[in-house]
């Protein structure tokens, strides 16, 4: 039998993520109770049971039994899960950013000729690298060492879209830029990457080659949505999962 508290939320991520943090504040002060759950920790029966929401920001594959369970039991997942599973997969997550119109550079199984990002099958796996080793290859696309990301959320009336530019941890740590006004071409395409698999927020990295193509090179379900402005956006959002329950 289920005893969920009704205001209980979880929210699995570090506890001092700033955007999720401010979040979790918002929440609190709507009535809700939040409890952070580290991401790299296991979840059990006995803490989903005691949740009326779980927002699954980030995920690694020994909380995968835990998501299901969730599912099966009744607890909402915030993310819908066989896309959080399946996202998981750079490889799966590239081809969906294809599905939807994203321009994806080319790919190998062989280091190629040609420079190239090394990459691990699953997210959770370690970070590209620049010319390294890697399960697959990425060609690389020759621009200034810049990220563009785009944040969506679906705060349950329309998909709230976000865009800034951060240095290219190819080359170092990241760092904020500025804001960018997002392109409505690719908006289009990341509203339609979020309708076509149910989610309710997701990140998006692109590049700018020298002729002015946005080229889509990973797809993220554990978005931190930092210097993004999208805070009231993911609360509604979790408001909207709560109550779709």
């Amino acid at each position: 039998m289920k005893t969920a508290n009704a205001e209980q939320i979880g929210i699995l991520c570090k506890g001092d993520q700033p955007v999720f943090t401010a979040v979790a504040s918002q929440l609190r002060k709507s009535g809700y109770t939040v409890r952070f759950f580290e991401p790299r920790s296991e979840l059990s029966p006995s803490h989903i049971d005691d949740l009326a929401l779980l927002v699954n920001k980030q995920v690694f594959p020994f909380n995968l039994s835990a998501l299901r369970y969730a599912r099966q039991t009744g607890t909402p997942l915030w993310n819908n899960l066989v896309a959080t599973m399946a996202l998981s997969s750079r490889l799966i997550g590239l081809r969906a950013l294809e599905a939807v119109g994203f321009r994806t550079p080319r790919l190998s199984f062989e280091k190629p000729e040609f420079e190239y990002v090394a990459k691990p099958y699953y997210i959770w796996h370690g970070d590209p690298e620049l010319n390294g080793e890697g399960d697959f290859y990425q060609q690389l696309i020759h621009t200034k060492p810049v990220d563009y990301k785009y944040y969506a959320v679906n705060d349950g009336t329309r998909v709230q879209t976000a865009a800034k530019l951060v240095t290219s941890k190819l080359y170092g740590p990241k760092r904020f830029l500025t804001h960018v006004r997002p392109r409505l071409t690719l908006t289009r395409r990341l509203r339609r990457l979020v309708n076509r698999l149910d989610l309710r927020g997701v990140g998006v990295d692109l590049v700018k080659d020298n002729e002015n193509r946005y080229w889509a090179v990973d797809v993220n379900l554990a978005a931190g949505y930092r210097d993004s402005g999208l805070e009231p956006s993911l609360c509604e959002s979790i408001n909207m999962a709560l109550s779709n329950r």
